[in-house]
Order: C-alpha cells, then structure tokens, then sequence
C-alpha cells in the first residue's frame, strides 16, 4: 500500500497517493502503536503530501506531532529526530515563517556537525537546507558562503560527478543568479547538465531540471532563443516520460509560456498557460498553490495585453483564495495583492493601488525586514503609483531610500541596484530635472554594457531612456543617434515583430517629430500601427496609442481631418475597453480637443476640456498634474476665444499650484508664467507681460542653458513683448540672438528657425527695412515650400507674410496675387469658415482697398462679419476687428453714418469686453471721434 503511494506520488496522483497514505498511518497506529518507528515514518509521508497539495496547516500539524515523539522516543540528537526538525523548518519556510525555519535549521546543523561530523552527507544536506533559507531572506552573501563550503566538500566527499554534488552546483548557480551574476551562473549549470547528461542520461528527471534552470539564466540575459530550444526540448521529454498531466510537465508548459511572453508572443503564452490552468484545476484542485501561480501567471499575460478586466478577476480569485488558505500575511497573500495593485494601476486606479501597496510594504517590513528585496520591491511599486499620481516628492523620497539599500545590500553594480538608479532617474525626468536624470542614465548604461553586454534588453533599454532625456533637453541629434542604434540591435535580436521594436520605432518617430521632420515620423508610425493592428489588434492599448501618435503627425502636417477621424476613432474605443474616467480616455479627450481648436471649433474643444477637468478633479484631485494641465488647456482655449478674465484666472491659480507642488525653477512652473504673460499680452498689459517674460528668461538661461528650445522660445516671446510695445530695437536684437541659435541647433530648415525668420520680417518691417523683410521672407516662402509642400497652412502664412511685406512697399498687384492664391488654398484645405481662411478673406479686402477697389474689398468684409458672427459670436475680438475693418472701408468710399454706426458698436463692446483703458478701445474711441468730426458732431 505504501509503495503504490509512492508510485502515485512520482506520477502528481496526489489525492490518491493521500487516500492510500491516511489508509497506512491509521493501520499502523492500530497494529504497531502511535509511537512505532513505522508510524512515525508514515505521518511523515502525510505529511509531506499535504505540502505538496499547499496544505500547509495540516502538514505543519502533522511534523510538529512526529518531531514531539521522536523527541521523546529517541531523544533530540537522534537522526530521525533531527530530519523531522528538518521537515518542519521546510514547512515553515513554505508558509514564509523564514525565522522559525532559520532557528531550527542552524540547530539542524549544529547537532549533526557534532554527532555525523562537517563532512557527512546528511550534515552537507543540512548546511545546504540552511542556504537555501538564507537565500529566500536575500541574504545572498550567507547563502553563498554555505553554498560554496558544502559544494567544496561534496565534491572530496562523493566526487565532482556525483548526483548530490550536481545538485549543490545548481544551488550555487541559482544563488549567483539571484545575485545578477549571470555569467557564472551559466558556467556552473553548463557544467551541470554536461555532466548529468553522461551519468544519468538525457531523459532523467534532474537533467531536465537542469535544462530548465539553465533556460531561466538564458533568460536572465536576453537570450530567448536559446531558452526557448532549451524549453521546448523539456516540455517534449516530460510528455514522454511523465504523461501530459504530470505537474513538472505543466510547470514546464508554464515556463515555456513565460518565455512566449518574454518575446511579445502573447497569444501562444496565453493559449499555453490557459491549458497549464485548466490541467492543474483537473489534477491538483482549485485551491493548490500552484494551480493559484498559474492563474496569477494568465492575469500577467492579460495585463500585458490591455485585458485589464479579466486579469483584475483572476487576481482577485487568487487573492480570496491565498488569504482563506495561507492567510493575509504570507508571502504569497502579499504577492497577490502587489499584483493586484499593478493591475489598479495600470486602469488608472491609483487610490485603489496605493492602498494595497501601502498594505502590502507595512507587511513586508514586519515579516521580512526592512531590508529584503521583496520590502524593497514593495516601496519601488509604492513609489511608482505615487508618481502616476504626480507625488513626484513623495516618490523620490521612496527611490532614493531604496538606492541606498541596494548598494549596500546587493552592492552598486547588482542588476537591481541599477533598476533602482532607472527609476530615481524617471523621477528626476518628469520634474524636469534633466542634468540629475542624464547623470544617473549614463551611469546605469554604462554599468549595464559592461555587467550585462551592449545587445542586452535592459542595455537597450537605458540607451532608449538616455535617449529620452537627450530629447527632453534639446539634444535631437543624441537622441536620434542612439534611437537607431537601439531600433537596429533590436531588430537584430528580436526580430521585426517584437513589440520592443515596434517601442523603438515609436521613439524615434517621436525624435524625426520633435526634429519637424514629419515625412519620416509619419512613415514609421504607419508602419508601427499596421504590424501592431496585425499583432495586437485594433483595441490594444498599444495600438490605441499609435494611432493617437499618428493623429499627431498628421496635425503636425496641418491634415487636421485625418488627425480629427483617428482621435475620434481613438476616443470610442477607449471608452468602451477603459471606461470613460481612465487616465487614457481623458488624455484622448484633451487630444481630440485640441484638434477641434486647430480648427477654430472653440466651442467643441471648450465642451470637452471641461469635461475633461472636471472628471480629473474627481478622479485625480485639484492638485495632481494632470488636473493642473487640464486647467491650462481650458485656458488656451479661453484665450483663443479671446475671454482674457476666464483665461487669466485659470493660469493664475495654475502658476500658483505649480509653484508649491513642482518649485518655482520646474519647466511647468515656467511654462505656466510664459502663459499668464501671453494672457496678458493680449489684454495690452504690457507691461506685467514682460515682467513675467524677463523672469521665465532668466530662470530658464540658468536651469536649461541659452541654447535650449524652450529658452529660445522665451527669448522670442519677450522679443513680441518688446516689438507690441516699440521698443524695436530691443526686439530685433533678442530676434536675431534666437535666429543665429536656432540655426545652429536646429538647422536652418526647421520650422522653429522658419518662425524666427517670419517674427524677425515683422521687426525688419515696422522699422521700414523693406529689403532685409522681403529677402528673409522670401527665403522662408521658398524652404516652406520644399520641406512643407505648397498647402502647408505655415506655407500658406508665410505666403500671406510675404504679401503683406509687398504691401508695405506698395506693390500691390504682387500682393493681390499672393493673397488670391493663398485664400483658393485655404478654402480648399481648410473650408470656407476656417478661422485661417477668413483671416485671408481680410488681408485680401485689405489688399482691395490700397488699390481703391472699394467694392471688392466691402463684398469680402461683409463676407467675413456675417461668417465670424455666426462661428465666433458678436463678441469676440476676430468679429470686432472685422466690424473695424469695413468701418474704415465705408470711411474710405466716404459712407461716414454708416461707418459711425458700426464704430460705436464696436466701440460699446470693446469697453465690456476689454476695458475701457485696453489700447484697442482706445483706439476705437479715436476713431469714433474722426468719424464724428467728419459728420460735423464734434466741435
């Protein structure tokens, strides 16, 4: 009977070996006695079947009670006595009660080293069961030295090739491993399955172990193909011999699914490990530990695939589950609730996942230790959400902690030492703090060459953040260099399809973006959405994401309705896969508004902006940065309404907000004071706009340097301040500062140095040097045409500049031809009503009636009113100026009672709108006051 236990033990018959087992010890308890050698052997076995089907509580009752008899029976010293002490400190081990199990193994080992002596068997045995406990303490350095003592003597003992001896130079592999020694991990378990090969064969149970921890550090190290074969071969040998249904056939399939997913193939580890589940749910039962890290492992695959909702329900079974059977404070209990938490996370429930994180870290530290890697992990995840929250402060405080544990814990060049230096640095990056980020990138990445190999996946991985931060300070050039170094070595060692190619191709469209260069951004971004549709499907998150970068390109190139239809797209499908209150769903919101902007549907996007804040609000908090931006854009699109008081009130309490939360040197802090002093810039507060501009400049000469774009662009924006306000001289010299920077940086093509150019004519022109204007603009005319194509709208704008110059020198014939054209463009590209298309409307009328073409010009003006009424409103300052504007048609053919009429109501509005003391009411009042005079109504 016991032998047929035995025989369905080998076989994973578990339920029927425990049937059979329970039938034995209650036999012997009746003919030999409880206390009988035989029946103390028998609860052992019990036991130990317990243990293997995760029912711990009922083995640890089960040794406690043999270990109490053969205490008794044979006295503490006896070798029977002391395996059952070994028994249990396995069982505690198992349940994560690493202290009861470290106390009983060193008294273990002292025992035997006094009554076997160091150099038997059972004694190496003992010391062996010790490192391992070491080692799942992370107390790698303990582990080690144990691992190296006993592998020494095993090896004069029982000689190099023995089974035991293999056995420990696995263990010692294992440890080197878990220590990012990769390198010797791999000699050692070369060796290993080498030898067990020749002396057990190819087929026996421990070489294919040895061929699957040999897969693992193949793993370890990026090396999936050779993992994969490795895999593969074990998986095929266990159906063999082992019978598809055995547990270490099904560990098998699951590892070779981890791997699938290693390499992105998430449907072959999805259809792997869903088979792996329904097997293990058959054979081992619902609860069984390892039917449980079968589900959460399908959860994994889930959540790398965007299906959020389906992992979330296993992980919540799982953790039900683990709490109800090794209770709410084993390991593998707060596991299920990390994972969980990561799942909240990645749905943008980030008060969900702070919660269980916070939970999980407390646990961690009273059961672990503060310092073991798993508490660490634990304050990494806490930091993480503290950040997607935008507690940058409260997540650096968490990474830098964690950093100096792992350099003295693991030491500075430990792979996860570096993970820690990765993640500090992502902290530094998104609170702007560029240089601190650059410093510890680099370090990561050069560690990372030398430790792990340039083609590793997490060398790749440093280069492609290296590379980011390059980008986010202006450094175009580095980033592009080492994008396509990244791209090419994955294609490489990935092949085509990895979804890590596809991330690479992503960034360096992202770089040829922020370059201008749209051509080449726009192809490779078609090319990423087109495989990821194929690969992932057109809902994937990752998908979703393409297309939003592809909408960008195409705004980028002006094709606002291409851009329109991909946003829309984008939004409804993530409405329905994330819900309307993801982070992802709003952030399309935001995108899609911005587009209805671009195309003067101020209404549409104020519509959606505000939705947009207000569910930030209530999901995020007023103070989260995301909620801060939403305020901002709300205020953008106030501004281009021309609703200054709506406008500067949000930027206010913005700058305000920013200032507390980022620091008053933080790139948003700044931004926020460049766009209150555009705000009021355009209300004719000269004088406080430049105040903010001057500081915005300073601060970001001494934080980004004078050479960064967006020191440039402050450069620029006091340069329109001064130019607003006469002070042309001051403007042109800031102008011609920006536009030699920008060339040298940028090139001479780029569109930031095109704007340089156009803003420098209009300095040129308003200090009569009609030369130097037209040859700078029609330099700029020409370039836009080559790089922009001819119906670019900033092509279309630098033709209408153009004009205007040819105006001012009283070319107007050239001028009439360049604003024909330029309005038939504009009507086709944009529409008839588009904001850019009736602005062309105007310059034209303009145009008309230099040459006396009253007629032609008061059609057109008539024209643009009715249509800016009906688009802007009767208010807004666009409708205004083009009451303004046939004012002073009418005034030119000598119409003055119409021309009074329509002045004073522009005039009445403006005093509302603007303020009576705003240059542009003034102005109107002085106009009034010429019409009247010709009416003959003023003295």
């Amino acid at each position: 009977m016991n032998k047929l236990a035995q025989t369905y033990e080998k076989q994973g018959q578990w339920s029927k070996a425990q049937q059979l087992q329970v039938k034995v010890l209650e036999k012997r308890k009746v003919i030999l006695g409880e206390n009988h050698p035989d029946t103390l052997s028998s609860m052992n076995n019990l036991a130990q079947t317990y243990g293997k089907q995760g029912q711990w509580s009922e083995a640890e009752q089960l040794q406690v009670e043999v270990l109490d008899r053969r205490t008794v029976i044979l006295g503490e010293n006896h070798p029977s006595t002391l395996t059952s002490m070994n028994n249990l400190a396995h069982i505690y081990g198992k349940q994560g009660q690493w202290s009861e199990a470290q106390q009983l193994q060193v008294k273990v080992l002292e025992r035997m080293k006094v009554i076997l002596g160091e150099d038997h068997p059972d004694t190496l045995t003992s010391m062996n069961n010790l490192a391992q406990t070491y080692r799942s303490q992370g107390q790698w350095s303990e582990a080690e030295q144990l691992q190296v003592k006993v592998l020494e003597r095993m090896k004069v003992m029982l000689g190099e090739d023995h089974p035991t001896t293999l056995t420990s130079m696995n263990n010692l592999a294992l440890i080197y491993g878990e220590q990012g020694e990769w390198s010797e991990a791999e000699q050692l378990q070369v060796k290993v399955l080498e030898r067990m090969k020749v002396r057990l064969g190819e087929d026996h149970p421990d070489t294919l172990t040895s061929m699957n921890n040999l897969a693992q550090t193949y793993e370890m190290q990026g090396q999936w193909s050779e993992a994969q074969q490795l895999l593969v071969k074990v998986l095929e040998k266990r159906k063999v011999i082992l019978g598809e249904d055995h547990p270490s056939t099904l560990t098998s399939m699951n590892n070779l699914a981890v791997t699938y997913r290693s390499q992105g193939q998430w449907s072959e580890a999805e259809q792997l490990q869903v088979k792996v589940l329904e097997r293990m749910k058959v054979i081992l039962g619902e609860d069984h530990p390892v039917t449980l890290i079968s589900m959460d492992n399908l959860a994994f695959v889930y959540r790398s695939h965007g299906q959020w909702s389906e992992a979330e329900q296993l992980q919540v079974k799982v953790l039900e589950k683990r709490k109800v059977i090794l209770g709410e404070d084993h390991l593998d209990t707060l596991t299920s609730m990390n994972n969980l938490a990561l799942t909240y996370g990645d749905q943008g429930q980030c008060s969900e996942a702070e919660q269980l994180q916070v939970k999980v870290l407390e646990k961690r530290k009273v059961i672990l230790g503060e310092d073991h890697p798993n508490t660490l992990i634990s304050m990494d995840n806490l930091a993480l959400t503290y950040w997607n929250q935008g507690q940058c402060s409260e997540a650096e405080q968490l990474q830098v902690k964690v950093l100096e544990k792992k350099k003295v814990i693991l030491g500075e060049d430990h792979p996860d030492t570096l993970t820690s230096m990765n993640n500090l640095a992502l902290t530094y990056w998104n609170q702007g703090q560029w240089s601190e980020a650059e410093q510890l990138q680099v370090k990561v990445l050069e560690k990372r060459k030398v430790r792990l190999g340039e083609d590793h996946p997490d060398t790749l991985t440093s280069m492609n953040n290296l590379a980011s931060t390059y980008l986010s300070q202006g450094q175009w050039s580095e980033a592009e260099q080492l994008q396509v170094k990244v791209l090419e070595r994955r294609k490489v060692i990935l092949g085509e399809d990895h979804p890590s190619i596809l991330t690479s191709m992503n960034n360096l469209a992202s770089t040829y973006r922020s370059q201008c260069q749209w051509s080449e951004a726009q192809q490779l971004l078609v090319k990423v959405l087109e495989r990821m549709k194929v690969r992932l499907g057109e809902d994937h998150p990752d998908t979703l994401t393409s297309m939003n970068n592809l909408a960008h390109i195409y705004g980028k190139q002006g094709q606002w309705s291409e851009a329109q239809q991909l946003q829309v797209k984008v939004l409804e499908r993530r409405k329905v896969m994330l819900g309307e209150d993801h982070p992802d769903t709003l952030a399309s919101m935001n995108n899609l508004a911005h587009i209805y902007g671009k195309q003067g549907q101020w209404s549409e996007a104020e519509q959606l902006q505000i939705k947009v804040l207000e569910r930030r609000k209530v999901m995020l908090g007023e103070d989260h940065l995301d909620t801060l931006t939403s305020m901002n854009n709300l205020a953008q699109t106030y501004r281009s309404q021309s609703q200054w008081s709506e406008a500067q009130q949000l930027q206010v309490k913005v700058l305000e907000k920013r200032k507390v939360i980022q620091g008053e040197d933080h790139p948003n802090t700044l931004a926020s004071m460049n766009n209150l002093a555009l705000t009021c810039w355009n209300q004719g507060q000269w004088s406080e706009a430049e105040q903010l501009q001057v500081k915005v400049l300073e601060r970001m000469k001494v934080i980004l340097g004078e050479d960064h774009p967006s020191t440039l662009t402050s450069m620029n924006n006091l340069a329109l301040t001064y130019w607003n306000q006469g002070q042309w001289s001051e403007a042109e010299q800031l102008q011609v500062k920006v536009l030699e920077k920008r060339k040298m940086i940028l090139g001479e093509d780029h569109p930031d140095t095109f704007t340089s150019m156009n803003n420098l004519v209009f300095t040129y022109l308003s200090q009569g040097q009609w030369s130097e204007a037209e040859q700078l603009q029609v330099k700029v005319l020409e370039r836009m045409k080559v790089i922009l194509g001819e119906d670019h709208p900033d092509t279309l704008a630098s033709m209408n500049n153009l004009a205007h110059v040819y105006g001012e020198q009283g070319q107007w014939s050239e001028a009439e031809q360049l604003q024909v054209k330029v309005l038939e463009r504009m009507r086709v590209r944009l529409g008839e009503d588009h904001p850019s298309t009736l602005t062309s409307m105007n310059n034209l009328s303009q145009t008309y009636e230099k040459q006396g073409q009253w007629s032609e010009a008061q059609q057109l003006l008539v024209k643009v009113l009715e249509k800016r009424k009906a688009i802007l409103g009767e208010d807004h300052p666009s409708t205004l100026t083009s009451m303004d504007n046939l004012v002073s048609t009418y005034r030119s053919q000598g119409q003055w009672s119409e021309a009074e009429q329509l002045q004073v109501k522009v005039l009445e509005r403006m005093k509302v709108i603007l303020g009576e003391n705003h240059p542009d009411t003034l102005l109107s009042m002085k106009n009034l006051d010429v019409i009247r005079s010709k009416l003959g109504l003023v003295e």
